[in-house]
């Protein structure tokens, strides 16, 4: 009873809440198991992730929403002279969405992305996120209230196996569009907070308001679904692991 209570809550907030154009910025975090360089016995290595942490702080990431559209983008303006930070950042542009643009509606989801200079439309998985638990934790973001919730989807590893991820999200129904950073959505509001993996958090900084905002959608030579994009990236990883065989390098 007490959960039906909670979501038809939510529910009313978000039917309260009207359409808006909303500019909205993202950073990205390690957690601080993956900023430990302790075990990093490469010295090379070990620089290279090093530059990338520090340069994290720096990579925008940004949402736009116009009505019940929503584009996703990494800001990519270089602001290092030094080759080393350079590098650093290069580094954590990819980790954290690399030249990938994500794009949704109501009737639509998909991305942009290149694979193997190619680019790419990917249909995208409409049902992957629809198994999520919504909790009664809460707490406030930007100064709008969010609401915790829970789940898995399921993927596979670098040896092709099965793997399930775990993602926590704190949404707000304030924000009445489903949608958030990267491609998480599936829930009645906006996703101001999401952390996938326990490894990798991504976390709303600055939300404005702007009557400016015009969604462009990129172009791409093919479209391929997403059950596509995963067969090239499996045969991707089978190369990756024939020529680390080949060399003797670790997989």
């Amino acid at each position: 009873m007490k959960k039906v209570l909670l979501i038809s809550i939510i529910l009313n907030l978000c039917f309260c809440a009207t359409a808006q154009s909303l500019k909205i910025t993202y950073k990205m975090d390690y957690s601080e198991g993956q900023k430990d360089l302790s075990k990093i016995e490469n010295m090379m290595v070990r620089k290279y992730r090093k530059n990338e942490i520090a340069a994290l702080p720096y990579v925008e990431l940004i949402l736009l929403i116009q009505g019940k559209s929503s584009k996703f983008y990494t800001e990519n303006i270089m602001p290092f002279e030094n080759r080393d930070m350079q590098s650093g950042y290069s580094a954590a542009l990819v980790s954290a969405n690399g030249k990938r643009v994500f794009y949704k509606s109501d009737s639509s989801k998909f991305n942009f992305e290149d694979i193997d200079g190619k680019s790419y439309k990917i249909l995208a998985n409409r049902e992957k996120y629809n198994r999520w638990k919504i909790t009664k934790e809460h707490k406030m973001i930007l100064g709008y209230k969010c609401f915790k919730a829970e789940m898995e989807y399921k993927t596979f590893d670098k040896y092709m196996e099965p793997l399930w991820v775990p993602v926590e999200a704190w949404f707000t129904p304030e924000i009445s569009v489903s949608t958030g950073p990267l491609d998480f959505d599936g829930l009645p509001g906006l996703i101001l907070e999401a952390t996938r993996d326990n490894r990798v958090t991504y976390f709303a900084t600055k939300i404005e308001n702007r009557n400016d905002i015009s969604i462009e959608i990129p172009s791409a030579k093919k479209t391929i679904t997403y059950q596509e994009r995963d067969t090239i990236a499996k045969k991707q990883l089978l190369e990756i692991k024939r020529r680390s065989e080949m060399y003797g390098t670790e997989f």
